[in-house]
């Protein structure tokens, strides 16, 4: 692109700026990278396990990267201070992953973290020690580390940071599209387990009206007949004993037992075959692996569904009962014996 025209190349310092976008591409990656290692060592002292963290499958935090980069932008006058540096950069980095966590809600529909177990927080998007770290962090940054990251950049030959920023770029948008897709397939996931859920239990209230009201009419009937047989029962005793034997009216009372066994046993096989059929279903959707799907719950220990928490909660605990079993099953064959394959060489038999 031609300078003459005003229209600013990739190597030209912005006005304001005071860095290209070719060397804020790099630093963008660069603190993408170094937050995306701080994450993953902060949530393996947590867990005791690593964890890919971050919402791209990339080794890339990009919110570590914006943020950096604003920093640096917009707080170069006071670098050289320390406590209205920590301040300031505690502030912005502070509403921005206000404003980050709170865009990544409404689009997503899903909460990424939540700081609602740490005192002084808000909403459990935001909270003070996070926030104090944020301003430890940046004042290290802008102080030591971001002068050094600068020379390396203008260091490196020209060629082969151009080709960075291609590739780069191909495979964050690559990455970006995938966990995009896998987002989209946990909410039609846990959207399936929902319905299957309502489905299960309107079906359970529904037959259980229907036997509480065979019930209720069957005792309303035997209470009449309770009634009337308070008032009769001397002379029904007398006219029973004529005209019906006592083995004929042991059979009689055993027809109708049957009956009421054939009716209600009917009715329970029915409701016990629909049911077993959506629990099937159910059982199906949420012990499903999907690697996308898992990767960002394990990333994400404190992802909730703002639509479907029910079956999300539900969908973490069968996936943490998997990977107990599986850890379970590996380790016992770790510890198990190795099988002896020699074969046994026959003693020789004297002459």
């Amino acid at each position: 692109m031609l300078q003459g025209r005003g229209i600013i190349t990739t190597m030209e310092t912005i006005p304001f700026i005071g860095f290209s976008l070719y060397e804020m591409f790099h630093m963008f990656i660069f603190w993408s990278f170094i937050g995306w290692g701080i994450e993953v060592c902060w949530m393996t002292l947590e867990t005791g396990e690593y964890q890919n963290r971050g919402f791209l499958n990339m080794p890339i935090c990009p919110i570590y990267g914006f943020g950096v980069i604003m920093v640096v932008v917009f707080f170069r006058p006071i670098s050289h201070t320390i406590i209205p540096l920590f301040l300031v950069t505690s502030l912005l980095c502070t509403t921005f992953e206000l404003l980050v966590g709170l865009g990544m809600e409404k689009l997503f529909h899903a909460r990424w973290w939540d700081y609602s177990h740490e005192k002084f927080n808000f909403k459990g998007y935001i909270c003070l020690k996070i926030s104090i770290l944020w301003g430890l962090g940046c004042v290290t940054v802008v102080r030591l580390v971001q002068p050094l990251v600068e020379k390396v950049i203008d260091m490196m030959p020209v060629k082969m940071g151009l080709a960075l920023i291609c590739i780069w770029s191909v495979l964050i948008v690559i990455d970006l599209i995938s966990s995009i897709c896998a987002v989209n397939k946990l909410n039609n996931r846990l959207k399936q387990i929902d319905e299957i859920s309502k489905i299960m239990l309107l079906s359970a209230v529904k037959i259980g009206e229907n036997l509480s009201q065979e019930t209720l009419e069957i005792k309303e009937k035997y209470d009449k007949l309770a009634e009337k047989a308070d008032e009769k029962t001397q002379s029904l005793k007398e006219m029973y004993s004529r005209h019906v034997s006592p083995k004929e009216g042991q059979s009689r009372l055993a027809e109708i037992n049957a009956e009421i066994k054939e009716k209600y046993g009917k009715i329970v096989e029915s409701a016990d075959f629909k049911l077993s059929e959506w629990k099937e279903k159910y059982e199906k959707l949420i012990s499903f692996r999907d690697s996308s799907v898992d990767r960002l719950i394990k990333a994400f220990p404190h992802l909730r569904s703002t639509s479907y928490s029910d079956s999300m909660e539900a969908m973490k605990s069968r996936i943490r009962e998997i990977n107990i079993l599986q850890k379970r099953k590996r380790t016992k064959a770790e510890k198990a014996p190795p099988e002896d394959t020699s074969e046994e060489v026959p003693a020789e038999r004297g002459g």
